[in-house]
């Protein structure tokens, strides 16, 4: 039996901020690395109401939407976030609650850097290949624009997004081949107890990625390699961590991937970092354009905790699905509000305390 990939949503902020204007105010960045090397124009603005938990169930409703299943269908729904708005109660539970989906599906949030929504599609994999579910939500979201400090280098490329997967056995757009994963313990991207912003444990410099990103994505997709019996010339596309616009192509290369085939993927220079939504967003990004029987290779990559690599072959029934949503492109170029660094850090309340807010004014 196949399993793999049943449907897809995803939702990003429609509010934009250019890297420009991020540059003008605190002067601290070299606006030719961001716009050539960094490959960044713009990046996601949360409106006031929106974080972790509306993005995520906004696109966990398209996912159902374009699935054709009833909204309490729902057997495992599991929540990928490096920025939950809360630290104890589950954000997964709420989305259940919002969705109106029954009360007896498993639910957990799977809660710790940007490779969570990597780890949450293992997951949902596992559930079904083991038979124990069917019908599993796999959501990565993350709102990493809240939780960068103003000021930071990181501030130009920092955004907020959500996709959603349905995981189980009938009506596959994309058959799951092989998982596999490689870990360690690297200083990369810290959040501290009791802390709101996510901070380096390392300089932003190129060893950085070299060493953190690189390096452990590599590590994974070449054990996924071994198992598979594959080589980087039997995938038809590659879709890596974006934390940058560039971040992406980093990885493809050291791996051998052509440009040409990392492209399809690319959303960040757009949107920013999107964290644990990241590698799925770009899986979305692709299944929009692939053909049956094209494989994709899929990685994510999280700060301190590793990476997590998937293989997926596009199945016949693409064509029949791609009828009835509308594109990730669509989705993250229509609509657009721009906005000021001004209004930027109002809507995600950058300067207000206490951190966590009851409403849009307390």
């Amino acid at each position: 039996m196949e399993y793999g990939i049943v449907s897809y949503g995803v939702k990003v902020p429609v509010r934009r901020i250019e890297v420009e204007k991020v540059v003008e105010v605190w002067k601290n960045n070299d606006l030719t690395i961001l716009k050539n090397l960094l490959n960044m124009d713009e990046r996601a603005v949360l409106n006031s109401d929106e974080d972790v938990i509306t993005l995520g169930t906004e696109s966990a409703i398209k996912c159902i939407e374009n699935s054709g299943i009833r909204n309490n269908d729902l057997d495992a729904i599991y929540l990928g976030t490096s920025t939950n708005p809360d630290l104890s109660k589950s954000s997964a539970a709420t989305i259940l609650e919002m969705i109106g989906n029954n009360h007896y599906a498993m639910c957990s949030d799977i809660q710790f850097s940007g490779k969570s929504g990597t780890s949450a599609l293992q997951i949902g994999y596992s559930l079904a290949k083991s038979e124990l579910a069917n019908n599993i939500m796999i959501i990565g979201s993350d709102a990493m624009n809240r939780h960068i400090p103003p000021g930071d280098q990181r501030e130009p490329y920092a955004g907020a997004g959500a996709a959603s997967l349905l995981i189980g056995r009938e009506n596959l757009i994309a058959e799951i081949e092989g998982i596999a994963s490689y870990t360690s313990d690297f200083p990369d991207d810290i959040r501290p107890e009791d802390e709101r912003y996510v901070r380096s444990g390392m300089p932003l410099n190129r060893d950085k990625i070299s060493y953190g990103l690189v390096k452990h994505s590599v590590k994974a997709a070449k054990k996924l390699f071994d198992r598979e019996h594959t080589t980087v010339s039997d995938y038809k596309y590659g879709v890596f961590q974006q934390i940058s616009g560039a971040s992406a192509y980093a990885v493809g290369t050291a791996l051998g991937f052509k440009k040409s085939q990392i492209t399809p993927s690319i959303f960040a220079n757009k949107i920013g970092d999107t964290g644990a939504a990241s590698p799925l967003i770009g899986l979305a990004k692709v299944l929009d354009v692939a053909e049956p029987n094209d494989k994709i290779l899929v990685v994510g990559y999280g700060g301190g905790a590793g990476a997590d690599a998937i293989s997926l072959k596009v199945t016949d029934y693409i064509k029949e699905f791609r009828k009835k949503i509308k594109s990730v492109e669509s989705e993250i170029n229509s609509d657009i509000i721009r906005v000021d660094y001004a209004n930027a850090i109002k809507y995600e309340y950058k300067y207000i305390r206490p951190e966590v807010s009851f409403n849009t004014y307390l």
